[in-house]
């Protein structure tokens, strides 16, 4: 019953996404996968703590069908694969169904069909193991066989007609259809899998247990938890310090009156925020999870260590109100894109998760508790992005912006089509712009002047609509049947 049911499934999945986009397909099919596994579990009910899961779900659907833009397909996708392994009932947390889904993926030790063909059978079940067993080293060969022939001419000339054979063999072979198969099978592998493993698995439990352990006597010979907060005391004043002189820096030259320099690249200034403040935060988190894991969380003195983590939580909190600031100068001056948009996503990442480190310092929880909750902050953030129409967000933005030479004109024709009627509508203001940057010194720009702009445009607009001429009913959703709809009208003109 279950091969029937798969192999069905992997039919529908051909027929929904093979030469397709992505619409109405993406949705059913991942209703018809949820559905499947509830039912071989004979349990059709919402579990306990479904509700996130399920908040997230509407929502990026919703943003698939009205506005189909790359945030809600990302976030569609990464949802399931989180939500299909929550439903076979382990209480984990998001990243961690997340993660095993994907383990779960690509896990070559586990077998291929949900049930085996003809079971009863030795001589199947051999072959079968064969078949298994083979699947590695054939792959380790052909790579190895390709990097030789790369690599040395004498074994290209030698193996040529092997692989002039091997290509005759397969001529009428459709490679991209078969891998597009071969993933399908894998998705569904996922869902389907008996004895359901959980290989990346955090402690239980939002609260530390005061425990015994003879970690301390290996590591500190005599009084080793004594050390150790000594030693923990010393990391977080070092480290105080040196963040403070960095705050302080930036609270005097960019909080308050910030006046750009000559030569003064925003980008950098944005890009080394960002990447300071993520190492920041890795290391933010890594101190804190090492020094709180366990004993030293009830040490009798544990009061001064605990200010001092706390003070380096609020520090880092600072940095990432001065990174937000960077962004903001920067969009001031550049105007919108979605890469400053997963900035300012990021910095609210940040926050979630420095607050509940916070949060564990002061009530003495577990590393499960602050990843639990991060991870379940970050799927309902990209859930509620998913119902915004950013593309049309960020063209309304710049057309209207005040610095007309520091518009990238050419990011117009990166957006989704949806927004192109936008665009035509604004040429004039879209000229200006060009116009504008044509008397920068540095120019960035591949559009010279409006003719060029246009004719880009055009060119996009046309391939758009026989793209979408060429795609089936699975593929509607409103933003591309409004955009087709619209489009075809300016080409009437």
């Amino acid at each position: 019953m279950r091969n029937a049911v798969f192999f069905g499934l992997w039919l529908i999945y051909y027929f929904f996404f093979w030469q397709e986009g992505i619409g109405l397909n993406l949705v059913l099919f991942a209703l018809l996968l949820n559905l499947s596994s509830r039912i071989f579990q004979s349990n059709l009910s919402l579990r306990k703590g479904e509700w996130p899961y399920l908040l997230a779900f509407v929502l990026s659907a919703f943003g698939i069908i009205f506005f189909n833009s790359a945030i809600s397909i990302v976030s569609f996708i990464m949802l399931n694969v989180a939500y299909l392994s929550f439903v076979w009932g382990a209480e984990l947390s998001v990243s961690e169904h997340f993660a095993n889904g994907l383990i779960r993926i690509f896990n070559v030790q586990k077998a291929i069909l949900p049930e085996r063909l003809l079971r009863k059978s030795s001589s199947a079940r051999g072959v079968y193991s064969v078949l298994r067993l083979s699947l590695v080293p054939l792959a380790v060969f052909l790579v190895f066989f390709a990097l030789f022939r790369a690599g040395n001419p004498i074994f290209k000339e030698w193996s040529n007609g092997l692989t002039f054979m091997f290509q005759n063999l397969f001529v009428d072979f459709s490679w991209p259809l078969f891998w597009f198969m071969v993933m399908g099978l894998l998705i569904l592998r996922m869902v389907f899998l008996q004895n359901k493993s959980w290989p990346m698995v955090f402690k239980i439990g939002d609260r530390l247990q005061r425990g015994r352990s003879t970690t301390y006597k290996r590591i500190f010979p005599i009084n080793g938890l004594r050390r150790e907060y000594r030693m923990a005391l010393m990391t977080f004043i070092s480290l105080n310090a040196l963040l403070l002189v960095v705050n302080l820096i930036d609270i005097r030259w960019f909080w308050f009156g910030f006046e750009m320099p000559q030569n003064f690249s925003l980008k950098e200034f944005l890009h080394e925020g960002v990447a300071f403040l993520i190492a920041s935060l890795l290391l933010a988190a890594s101190v804190v999870f090492y020094f709180f894991r366990n004993s030293l969380n009830f040490y009798p003195n544990e009061k001064w260590l605990g200010i001092l983590a706390k003070v380096w939580i609020v520090q880092n909190a600072v940095l990432a109100v001065s990174v937000l600031l960077r962004t903001y100068y920067y969009i001031d001056f550049h105007g919108l894109a979605n890469g400053r948009i997963i900035v300012v996503s990021i910095i609210s990442v940040v926050l979630v998760g420095l607050y509940l480190l916070y949060r564990k310092v002061e009530g003495k929880r577990s590393h499960a508790y602050v990843f639990r909750y991060v991870s379940m902050y970050v799927m309902l953030m990209f859930g509620l992005m998913s119902v915004w129409d950013w593309d049309r967000s960020i063209a309304s933005f710049n057309l209207a912006h005040g610095r007309i030479n520091e518009i990238d004109v050419d990011n117009y024709l990166n957006m989704h089509p949806r927004v192109y009627p936008l665009i035509y509508e604004n040429l004039d203001r879209v000229e200006t712009q060009i116009k504008a940057h044509q008397n920068n010194e540095d120019r960035w720009i591949r559009s010279s002047d409006l003719a060029s702009f246009e004719q880009a445009l055009g060119d996009r607009r046309r391939n758009y609509l026989k793209r979408e001429a060429s795609e089936g009913l699975w593929s509607w959703n409103m933003a591309d049947a409004k955009a087709v709809r619209d489009l075809n009208q300016i080409s009437k003109l």
